[in-house]
């Protein structure tokens, strides 16, 4: 339950890429290092209907094997060694290796004062700035994930305006990774907004200039979350900045996909019809694997962050700590893979401050599996309560004693 992928829908998928595999003599030539023409029509035009809600130019995308790819190449090309990336805190662990390991570029996590949404403020922006500049840790990019991981939650419009406005009056570049844009299935479907619309919508109310929207926001998609094709290995940037695009016509060949896979998944996603049923019945599956999780969480009286998106849940566990420290956090997360067989992933991992949060990811088994998880987790928990409760009644004997 620690690993951000989807099996519940690939069936669907399978089906449907089998189909796609005719093996057209030019899939063995080089192709566009940026991705092939087709596949960037067919991947612009499915992110236009189903999730950016703004014309998307095929000539603005890039494609690479990942979005981890898109990630460590776009990093290459906007930071230097020792600059720092703004990140709303927690966040996907993952990340840390993403911008460091090859760029060295140094993460700043953003801690929430209201962790009752999570939502990240202007305010402690700045403060995570002048915080890190006082480390000699210059802020060179804005780094969010909407729908979110580790929380599974959506971003309100009016959060991404104040964002992006604050950011790029200072200069700074703004990602938004939207993997799990199309991995909606709560009641705040609705309220999904790309960045790209909130950019758009910027511009059109002259609070943002087109030309500066252009060199500073982008949007990293890919097919591995919503579409369960983690192993196909392909991502994409959307962005309209001339010297990136210029970038990835040279560097992407050191990160491209095979013209044979690009080929087949342009022909898949070329069938809107497919595209659509897939995406409402994946959205269903995930939601009722949600529900059963979340279920078995309230009837063993386990809090946890409801979420509307993705495929995760962020779990409250602090009143199974021993001490509200890290390493009680640790040596939970010991007990809980050595009794039940279950990993999740700890807060700690995710940058978050406060010791006691888990992230579970649901989507990654069937639900006949994910149901035999959860009676594992909660009997833990249980057993964890009444071992507590039995050794305090003990504490409480043997204080009456002593007082007597």
């Amino acid at each position: 339950m620690a690993t951000a992928e989807s099996i519940l829908s690939f069936d669907l998928v399978h089906d449907k890429i089998r189909s796609c595999r005719e093996v057209p003599a030019t899939v063995g030539l080089y192709g566009n290092f940026r991705g092939g023409e087709r596949l960037r029509n067919a991947i612009s035009r499915m992110m236009e209907r189903t999730f950016m809600g703004v014309e998307v130019d095929p000539s603005h995308i890039c494609i690479s094997s990942g979005v981890t790819a898109v990630l460590d190449l776009f990093f290459f090309a906007t930071c230097n060694p020792g600059d720092g990336c703004l990140i709303p805190a927690p966040y996907f662990p993952a990340f840390d290796n993403d911008m460091s390991i090859r760029n060295e570029v140094i993460p700043i996590p953003v801690q929430p004062t209201d962790t009752r949404t999570y939502i990240p403020t202007v305010h402690e922006m700045e403060e995570a700035v002048l915080a890190a500049e006082s480390k000699g840790i210059r802020a060179r990019m804005l780094l969010v994930t909407n729908p979110g991981n580790p929380l599974g939650t959506l971003y309100p419009e009016a959060t991404l305006k104040e964002l992006l406005l604050w950011a790029v009056k200072r200069g700074l570049h703004v990602l938004s990774d939207e993997i799990y844009a199309n991995s909606k299935f709560g009641p705040s479907v609705d309220e999904f907004v790309s960045m790209e619309k909130v950019t758009k919508n910027a511009v059109m109310e002259g609070l943002l200039s087109a030309e500066t929207a252009a060199e500073l926001v982008h949007t990293a998609y890919g097919m591995s979350k919503d579409f369960g094709m983690n192993g196909f290995r392909v991502g994409c940037l959307h962005t309209k900045n001339k010297d990136l695009l210029e970038f990835w016509q040279n560097m992407g060949m050191f990160a491209a996909v095979s013209n044979d896979t690009q080929h087949a998944l342009a022909i898949m996603l070329e069938d809107e019809n497919f595209v659509d049923k897939y995406v409402k019945e994946n959205n269903r599956r995930l939601k009722k694997s949600y529900e059963l999780l979340t279920k078995s969480f309230e009837a063993a009286n386990l809090r946890y962050m409801p979420a509307c998106a993705a495929m995760f849940c962020w779990l409250d566990l602090k009143s199974l700590l021993t001490e509200p420290t890290f390493t009680a956090e640790d040596n939970l997360w010991k007990e809980i893979l050595d009794e039940c067989r279950i990993v999740l992933t700890p807060g700690q991992a995710c940058h978050y401050a406060e010791p006691g949060f888990f992230r579970v990811c649901y989507a990654s088994m069937a639900p006949a599996s994910l149901e035999i998880a959860c009676a594992r987790l909660t009997g833990f928990a249980e057993k964890k309560r009444r071992k507590r409760k039995s050794r305090d009644g003990q504490l409480d004997i043997d204080t009456l004693r002593t007082n007597h």
